[in-house]
């Protein structure tokens, strides 16, 4: 392969997100694939198996070109043709408490530009081993980053199976502008610029925004997974409800989460924003491993409408249904696609023109099953992503399924929440998904 790459739109957006994070005292814009094993690793064949891939997929041994000219010019990777694997570090944890906290303290262990990828693991006594795959999120996403996993771990011993080829390994959103031209292309700019504009004239207001006195520096992390039995019932609900867009109802229902947050301290926005990511894979098919390839599109759901279900399900469909009308959806690639040329400066006073410096209520992702079955060679028990807080909005809410279950990530920046209020979250979000009364409010900070 050539030995560099242009950052995509996404990606840009990316590690713009990582500058503004770290500006802000975060320690950045990465993100956790998490994976729990039925059994222990080998460490050393764990290093060898690195190494092999490393020597094999040159995108492995990435780092963001920091010379002269990519600080000045476009960002992009290139290939270090003489970098070696991280060596994979373990992390010995007395129990599930400590492991638990051992992984969200993982999220402030900085992943850079420099040194994109990294491999934890974490052993507690008598139980199966975690490892924590953790990555730059303008090296890859959700998806990328499950069959990226799911590729180091396979085949037998200490090498994984072939790699897919090259054309095949890294994937963007702007190819599918190629056959589009310049006028075409900044008028799809320009749509999108008009539909961000338009969300803007309500204002809106984040966790992060509505708590001044604090500055948030790390990500705290809780946990909800549905049983079985709950899942299947979520899922029947999604086709009473939601005609199978299973998104609608995942997005209501974290979008209360977070005005119950904004109510219980003494404010009602009238409408709230969420970006929703939206994978471009399957019109793609493939078995790509890096790059961020999906797009976004901005859904508002009004104060009037929230929490009536039928009201909140119909507007989303009718949002989307509009986005898929106006290609609001290849818009915003366009658009990203032109600002990744911008100075820096510029890029960020545009992405806080529309929502007064906001850039969501809160973000809300699905990106959907997990696939990854084995990991050299042990059983795969359990897995799921976990990217850092963005603060501001500083509340996000992550969904995913394995092994046919449903579980949800609900993160808040440190301090944005008082320990009650976060205790009651995942419980508030499982009566959300059932449709089931909601617990007891917790009081406000």
């Amino acid at each position: 392969m050539t030995s560099t790459v242009l950052l995509g739109g996404i990606d840009f957006f990316h590690l713009m997100n990582d500058r503004a994070m770290r500006s802000r005292g975060q320690a950045g814009n990465h993100c956790l694939f998490v994976l729990e094993l039925d059994g222990r690793l080998d460490m050393a064949r764990l290093a060898a198996r690195l190494e092999r891939a490393t020597r094999d997929v040159p995108e492995l041994r990435f780092r963001l070109d920091n010379s002269l000219l990519g600080r000045a010019g476009r960002p992009r990777w290139v290939v270090d043709h003489h970098r070696r694997a991280p060596a994979p570090r373990l992390i010995e944890v007395s129990g599930e408490r400590e492991r638990e906290a051992r992984v969200e303290a993982l999220l402030a262990d900085r992943i850079s530009g420099e040194r994109p990828w990294a491999i934890d693991v974490l052993r507690g006594a008598g139980a199966g081993d975690t490892v924590v795959f953790r990555h730059h999120h303008a090296l890859t996403d959700g998806r990328g980053a499950d069959r990226l996993v799911a590729w180091l771990g396979s085949g037998s011993g200490d090498a994984p199976d072939e790699a897919p080829p090259r054309q095949e390994r890294h994937d963007s959103p702007e190819r599918l502008l190629s056959g589009l031209d310049r006028d075409a292309r900044l008028a799809l700019a320009r749509a999108y610029k008009e539909h961000a504009l338009a969300l803007g004239r309500a204002p809106i207001l984040s966790l992060a925004r509505a708590c001044p006195g604090v500055r948030p520096t790390a990500s705290r992390v809780l946990r909800l997974v549905l049983s079985a039995e709950e899942t299947r019932a979520f899922d029947l609900r999604v086709r009473q409800r939601a005609r199978l867009a299973e998104s609608s109802l995942m997005l209501i229902a974290a979008t209360r989460l977070a005005d119950r947050a904004l109510v219980r301290r003494g404010f009602a926005p009238p409408h709230h924003v969420v970006p929703l990511p939206l994978s471009l894979d399957p019109k793609a098919g493939a078995r790509r491993l890096f790059g961020n390839h999906l797009t976004m599109v901005l859904l508002s759901l009004r104060r009037d409408e929230l929490y009536d279900d039928a009201r909140a399900v119909a507007s989303l469909a009718e949002q989307q249904r509009a986005m898929v009308r106006d290609k609001l959806d290849l818009a915003m690639v366009a658009a990203l696609d032109l600002a990744r040329w911008l100075p820096g400066p510029v890029y960020r006073w545009l992405g806080d023109q529309p929502f007064g410096g906001e850039l969501a209520s809160l973000i809300v992702s699905n990106p959907g099953a997990v696939t990854v079955e084995r990991f050299a060679g042990l059983p795969v028990v359990s897995a799921y992503p976990l990217p850092a807080v963005v603060t501001p909005p500083g509340f996000q809410v992550i969904f995913s399924r394995f092994g046919g279950r449903l579980s949800a990530s609900i993160f808040h920046g440190d301090g944005l929440l008082r320990p009650d209020e976060a205790a009651a979250m995942p419980g508030a979000l499982r009566a959300e998904l059932l449709g089931e009364p909601a617990p007891p409010a917790a009081g406000a900070v």
